[in-house]
């Protein structure tokens, strides 16, 4: 199959596009979490903050929410531009590795480079890729640079 978007990075940009996306929706997800907890365990004072932190929490889901519908509309388009080919069986599978990728990332850059967690990373990249080649439908590799040749190349 010929991939005549690769050329103009399409592809590599919808890629990272979704995979911030979906890193931004677990940060919600997460500042979501932290406030609910902050509730259940008295941190917050009720009796004077009660209604602005309901509407923080009710604030947060509608940012998951926006921030999922903008996520899956990126895969989604992804996967329609190979052709729909692909295992889309793998698409919760590459939504979180992308987020463990991302996550293992930052945990690597707040260390102040730490080579295990570097090593973690690349790791998790590598897997992460694989997934993404087996959703999309092209040849299988666990190379992110080899993943970007696959694109240019038409495969």
């Amino acid at each position: 199959m010929e991939n005549k978007h690769s050329t103009d990075g399409i592809a590599e940009d919808l890629i990272r596009s979704f995979i911030q996306i979906a890193s931004a929706e677990i940060h919600a997800k997460t500042l979501l979490e932290k406030r609910i907890s902050e509730l259940e365990n008295g941190l917050i004072d009720l009796e004077v903050n009660l209604e602005s932190q309901l509407r923080k929490i009710n604030e947060l889901k509608e940012e998951i929410t926006a921030f999922a519908e903008l996520r899956r509309a990126d895969m989604l388009y992804l996967f329609e531009m190979y052709g729909g080919q692909g295992d889309k069986e793998k698409w919760c599978t590459v939504k979180h590795l992308a987020i463990a990728m991302m996550t293992a990332f930052e945990a690597w850059q707040a260390s102040e480079h730490d080579e295990v967690l570097l090593s973690s990373a690349l790791a998790k990249n590598k897997v992460f890729i694989k997934a993404l080649t087996q959703f999309l439908g092209v040849d299988v590799t666990e190379c992110a640079a080899c993943f970007a040749d696959i694109l240019k190349g038409g495969h």
